[in-house]
């Protein structure tokens, strides 16, 4: 009996000693510590997201109708006019996508250069849209002036694009350099 008192009082001892309180623990150094995480989105800018999530797919549709004509240029007649009437088709598929998506993009959901970069994002948006009736009336005659016309809007769209995506992503070496 008096052995297994021992054991657990030596026990418990040994236990007490090998336990280090938080408060003995030196501080971490300042460089190892994680960066602040970016404030979580506003209400405004999630549905500015959603809003471009649409449009993005309507964008792809365009693009696809685009891919299309450019890969039949070598084609016989038939599928050259197959490929222009199907991006006149997807012209007006891609504008109900993009109208739908476009009012969910208000770019006062952000401030400053994001803003300036929303902004521009959603006019390069409005100017490929403005292409679009025209492109669903005469791409079926004239598809390689269209697919032109829409892959100088698209190239525009895709530079704002990347800017604003670009813009979004928080900058690690800035974060490194703050420290």
């Amino acid at each position: 009996m008096l052995l297994g008192l021992v054991m657990v009082v030596t026990l418990v001892a040994y236990q007490q000693d090998t336990v280090t309180h938080r408060d003995s623990l030196p501080p971490a150094p300042v460089a190892a510590q994680a960066p602040v995480p970016p404030p979580p989105p506003k209400i405004e800018q999630i549905r500015y997201m959603e809003g471009l999530k649409t449009a993005t797919r309507g964008v792809a549709q365009i693009r696809d109708g685009v891919n299309r004509v450019v890969r039949t240029q070598q084609a016989d007649s038939l599928t050259r006019r197959r490929a222009a009437r199907r991006l006149g088709g997807l012209c007006g598929t891609a504008r109900s996508f993009i109208v739908s998506g476009r009012p969910k993009m208000q770019a006062t959901a952000y401030a400053d250069t994001m803003r300036v970069l929303a902004k521009q994002l959603t006019t390069r948006l409005d100017s490929l849209t403005s292409a679009l009736p025209t492109c669903e009336k005469t791409a079926g005659r004239d598809p390689n002036t269209v697919a032109t016309t829409l892959t100088g809007r698209l190239k525009n769209y895709d530079d704002a694009l990347l800017a604003f995506r670009t813009a979004l992503k928080p900058d690690s070496t800035k974060a490194i350099s703050q420290q």
